[in-house]
């Protein structure tokens, strides 16, 4: 005996029409999107968790997918981005665009830096997931846990096709990851395809997959570490800056270009300062103000000094040391190499750690000297100022050494000497030239070079030059002389891009297709894409898929319900059209009225046991019902057919049957006063939800099904689901 009992939960009218939903399999969480272009998170009562706005205007949501693990939402946008979502606090974990660009075969900008959630602290995935995105004209993206880009496959090589232009509807990836069918329509003829295509390369390799997108996510954590302290450094030269200029700019625009040099270096060298300099260091720079502005600087330089040694340092080692991991791995080709890891493009990319470990060691011995300048500088002018004003000094302040006379005097020298670039003059003047350090942190080659004369590393490799040769532990720096700390940033973070870029690998190559079904023609002129409603499910228990299709514009069809169980050699498939009529009902005083088909709204799996199905009422428009088709009954039922054959699966000829018979009384619930149009639904969760034809009322159940096995039926689905791929998930341009 089946029973479809459910108990209403939440009604409620929205602002915005709503688009689609999806059920978390984790958590009682429904997202949905409305026709804004937002995305939304609710619970079982309704109360909304948050609303994420889309990226730019004009903007609409194409599919959602939540992780197994139910602690991001992967959303597809129809610009062709897709955004991983926290769902915590709705930031943004990861970012693709998509876009079908011809050149580059529909695949573009995999890890797109910006806006994402700085060092989101990721934690290790426990399971190995993969999302799936179809895009474009038939492309399918891949990647690990959403993060690590696995590759495309393309429907045309599929369908062996190379001009087909195709819309990927769905995606389903077996529990084991050795499968994967997708619906697709030719957009061409309309027609709907199904294919399922060989995947056991994703299982047989599912371990070194999960250890290399591991990796993956840390070293992608700490280049996003990287950038958070780049910023940090740059904000701290940046106010450096601003306090030089604060104090110093009204005098420099009282004397001419390179006088404030001038007077301090003859301040310097005759201990007389000229009537501008005196009028400033008395009256605008004073002996409090000027223990404030070194004080300030001191600071802002220690800060970068820190960040300096105990992040980028600490960051470069983390990469090396990652990095040396995965060149360890890439030297068992027989296990990695069909990841596309090559140990020579690993190896670049140590090299470029070291180079930029190498680069925050030059940027630390450079800050020393500004700094043991800069404190000479501040104790110099405090002297000239106490003297000005005939107080009297403590002896051990007044004393400066030869040597700090020659910093100081080194220091001045450059004060305001700014040279103008050729090719254009820079669009903001600076006034103070303190380039020897502000020069690292631009996005151009240095200007003043280290002197690399008496380093006796250099002395020892310019005289055993063979060392260099093909040596993968030693090798020179010297490419990177002119590199400036962005720069060599730049070039580290391309160098690890590379190590996991995915653009030139033939990913297709390692699947074959198993079946490629025409499943559907639209005899009517609407616009199938709009009106088809599509749903499949993998048994694992049976090494079954199962597939509804339903078509709003054509009520004749009913359900088209077709199973394909995967054996070894063979499959054996089986296909039929189901209608319902309205003798399900079986109301007392209609026995006069005729029967007659009732038409189908939407449908979705609710696990391997049962499909839900919105269907009209046949005699009441404000009402629909809501129907828990029991799989036994439909898989019994249906006939066998021949998967090779190239006709039309759902045609004509194939068998129609009246399932209403052969289905009790209570798999159906009257949903009254709810004019039903699209359903969501989890067996997972226990839950259902029923939107309007209005798109502005919503209708939340909890499901309570009385099969005899079922809550041992639904506990397997749930671990079933928890180990499955994000689902699929399409975004199309």
């Amino acid at each position: 005996m089946y029973h479809c009992g459910m108990r209403q939960i939440e009604e409620r009218h929205v602002a915005n029409q709503v688009d689609l939903m999806v059920w978390s399999n984790r958590l009682d969480l429904l997202a949905l999107s409305n026709f804004k272009g937002e995305v939304q998170v609710h619970r079982l009562n309704w109360q909304k968790v948050w609303n994420l706005s889309p990226p730019k205007e004009n903007i609409t949501v194409q599919a959602l997918a939540w992780r197994p693990d139910g602690k991001a939402l992967a959303i597809g946008y129809s610009s062709g981005s897709v955004h991983i979502v926290d769902i915590e606090d709705k930031e943004i974990l990861d970012k693709y665009e998509l876009e079908q660009e011809p050149s580059e075969d529909g695949y573009k900008n995999p890890t797109s830096d910006d806006n994402v959630k700085d060092l989101k602290e990721m934690q290790e995935q426990t399971q190995l997931n993969m999302l799936l995105v179809g895009y474009g004209t038939g492309h399918i993206y891949m990647s690990v846990f959403g993060r690590y880009p696995y590759g495309t496959i393309h429907l045309a090589q599929i369908a062996k096709d190379e001009f087909g232009e195709f819309k990927v509807l769905d995606i389903n990836l077996s529990d084991d990851f050795s499968m994967m069918q997708v619906f697709y329509l030719d957009r061409t003829t309309k027609s709907l395809f199904v294919a399922l295509v060989n995947t056991s390369v994703l299982s047989a390799y599912a371990e070194e997959i999960f250890t290399v997108a591991n990796r993956h996510s840390q070293l992608t954590q700490l280049l996003s570490h990287l950038d958070q302290t780049m910023t940090s450094i740059t904000e701290a030269w940046e106010h450096i800056l601003l306090e030089m200029d604060t104090k110093m700019a009204y005098y420099a625009a009282s004397v001419p270009e390179g006088g404030v040099s001038a007077d301090l270096l003859e301040l310097l060298m005759l201990g007389v300062p000229s009537d501008e300099l005196e009028l400033f260091l008395l009256q605008e720079l004073t002996a409090k103000g000027l223990k404030k502005f070194g004080s300030s600087v001191e600071l802002s330089y220690s800060t970068i000094q820190k960040l300096v040694l105990k992040q980028l340092n600490i960051v470069g080692q983390s990469l090396t040391y990652y990095l040396s991991e995965l060149r360890g791995l890439a030297r068992i080709p027989d296990r990695y190499k069909i990841l596309g890891i090559e140990e020579a493009t690993v190896s670049e990319a140590i090299k470029a750690c070291c180079a930029f470990l190498n680069k925050s060691l030059e940027l630390q011995q450079v800050i020393d000297i500004s700094m043991r300048n800069y404190k000479a500088f501040f104790r110099w002018l405090f002297v000239v100022i106490v003297r000005l004003l005939d107080e009297q000094t403590p002896s051990e302040i007044v004393k400066i050494t030869q040597q700090e006379l020659t910093h100081i005097a080194e220091f001045l020298y450059n004060f305001d000497n700014i040279p103008v670039d050729n090719e254009g003059a820079p669009e903001k003047p600076v006034k103070f030239n303190l380039e020897r350090l502000g020069q690292y942190l631009l996005d151009q080659d240095l200007t003043i070079l280290t002197d690399n004369d008496d380093n006796p590393w250099h002395k020892f490799l310019g005289e055993n030059a063979c060392l260099l040769k093909d040596n993968e532990t030693i090798f020179s720096m010297s490419e990177f002389r002119k590199f400036s700390l962005v720069q060599q940033q730049k070039f580290l973070k391309m160098a690890i891009h590379k190590v996991f870029d995915v653009t030139d690998k033939d990913t297709g190559k390692h699947f074959s297709v198993l079946y490629n079904i025409k499943c559907y023609d639209d005899k009517t002129n609407s616009s199938i894409k709009d009106n088809i409603r599509v749903s499949q499910t993998f048994d694992p228990t049976q090494q079954r898929y199962m597939m509804a299709i339903s078509n709003n514009s054509n009520e004749s069809d009913g359900i088209c319900f077709m199973s394909v169980a995967i054996k070894e050699k063979s499959c054996v498939a089986s296909a039929i059209k189901y209608y319902i009529t309205s003798s399900l009902l079986q109301e007392p005083n209609k026995e006069e009225m005729e029967i007659e088909n009732v038409a189908i709204l939407d449908l979705q799996f609710y696990s391997a046991e049962y499909l839900s199905v919105l269907i009209k009422h046949p005699h009441n428009s404000e009402s629909t019902i809501f129907v828990q088709l029991p799989l036994k009954i439909a898989l019994d039922n249906a006939n066998d057919f021949n998967i090779k054959a190239k006709s039309c699966l759902f045609n004509d000829k194939i068998s129609r049957r009246n399932i209403t018979s052969l289905l009790d009384q209570g798999i159906y619930t009257i949903l009254d006063k709810m004019d039903g149009y699209r359903i969501a639904v989890s067996g997972g969760r226990k839950v259902a939800v029923v939107l309007s034809k209005s798109h502005r009322k919503v209708r939340v159940y909890e499901m309570e099904v009385d099969g005899d096995d079922e809550d041992e039926t639904l506990d397997s689905t749930q671990l079933s689901l928890s180990a499955t791929n994000d689902s699929s998930y399409r975004s199309d341009q």
